[in-house]
């Protein structure tokens, strides 16, 4: 069961919204594998511990599973950096 789902809504194309994801897990020190069409997973570490969830695509928003993170980190805080990632052009 996931700890903590979310969808971010996106203009544009799916291919730009997973680019643009990847790219910043990457940059965080993460890793992120799937595509547009298939959805995917990620890991980011983190100075508490290594967050990790799963992503989908469903129709102009970004879905977020996250399913394994530090106790300490509440699932607001990772959703609301998820949602900064995706803002950044």
């Amino acid at each position: 069961m996931a700890k903590h789902s979310f969808s971010v809504p996106f203009s544009g194309s799916s291919q730009d919204i997973v680019a643009k994801a990847k790219s910043a897990i990457e940059k965080a020190g993460g890793q992120f594998s799937g595509s547009e069409g298939t959805g995917g997973d990620f890991s980011v570490p983190t100075p508490a511990g290594t967050v990790k969830g799963t992503y989908a695509i469903e129709a102009q928003s970004f879905s977020v599973k996250i399913t394994d993170k530090p106790f300490i980190v509440p699932g607001s805080a990772i959703e609301s950096q998820v949602r900064k990632f995706l803002e950044k052009a």
